[in-house]
């Protein structure tokens, strides 16, 4: 990979402003990208605009729970930019809005509040669809163009005592399936992008993770995330990638290879026979 390898391309980010969206910005605008920075917290956008690097970045404020703000946010990037290539469905809301200390007192599934359970549903899962569909003529309109949606972990989406959260990342992940089969042959890809276990960021509060450091850094999801927005990854679809696994001493094909399984659960066998997937 080649430094400002990714001149000329725009992207949007999701939840920009902290954590791992922080990270991805910073990576891109480093590597030349113009980013569309989308977050709820305008405070923290602005600071945003004084990453250093060849790229620039448009802050976005916007509430990802209304459909309308979701729906503007491609045609918003398009008019202040100038185009769109890629976009990094990031942004997420956790457990720490239902309860501080969820993961040492477990949340039962009756005990979510319904209002809860449909903000959470309504950033994690409705919001990339909406925002994903309204980029999706654009991108296909000039043949090249990036979805990448940030999930969780497999066993996170089924864990106990994880409901909405784990649930709705599984939603993610099945709509990321679908989509990358719904792209093909269109010079678009869909992809999924995990740090590999939980994160630093404030998606895990200190009361149920004090020890920081022995969590997975937001860092991981650099390389990875420049490299899925880059040239390089053309015909790279349908995949899963964690950034725990990235190999920074490999080429960038080598090392998404390395680093990559299908996204969803193919593993799991057919269990059912439809028409089109008859053998001829």
């Amino acid at each position: 990979m080649t430094k400002n390898q990714l001149d000329g391309k725009i992207i949007i980010v999701t939840g920009a402003a902290g954590g791992l969206g922080r990270a991805m910005v910073e990576a891109l605008v480093l590597n030349g990208a113009g980013v569309a920075a989308v977050d709820v917290a305008s405070d923290r956008l602005e600071a945003l605009t004084a990453l250093s690097g060849p790229g620039k970045v448009l802050p976005l404020a916007a509430d990802l729970k209304d459909v309308n703000a979701c729906t503007a946010i491609a045609s918003r990037t398009i008019e202040a930019l100038g185009g769109l290539h890629g976009l990094v469905n990031n942004a997420g809301i956790g457990l720490s809005s239902i309860r501080e200390n969820y993961y040492v007192d477990n949340i039962k599934f009756w005990d979510v509040p319904e209002d809860r359970w449909q903000a959470i549903f309504d950033v994690n899962v409705r919001a990339p669809f909406l925002i994903s569909k309204s980029a999706i003529p654009h991108l296909i309109k000039q043949d090249w163009g990036r979805i990448v949606n940030v999930t969780t972990s497999m066993d996170t989406m089924i864990r106990r005592g994880w409901t909405p959260y784990g649930p709705s990342k599984g939603a993610l992940e099945a709509q990321s399936a679908c989509w990358s089969k719904d792209c093909e042959g269109s010079g678009v890809s869909v992809n999924v992008l995990v740090p590999g276990g939980p994160a630093n960021t404030v998606m895990v509060p200190e009361s149920s993770s004090p020890d920081r450091e022995a969590m997975v850094q937001p860092e991981v999801m650099q390389a990875p995330i420049v490299w899925l927005m880059s040239d390089d990854s053309d015909g790279f679809n349908g995949k899963r990638l964690t950034g725990t696994g990235w190999d920074k001493n490999l080429s960038g094909q080598a090392a998404a290879e390395k680093a990559a399984a299908p996204a969803a659960w193919p593993g799991a066998g057919q269990q059912s026979v439809w028409p089109d997937l008859k053998p001829t």
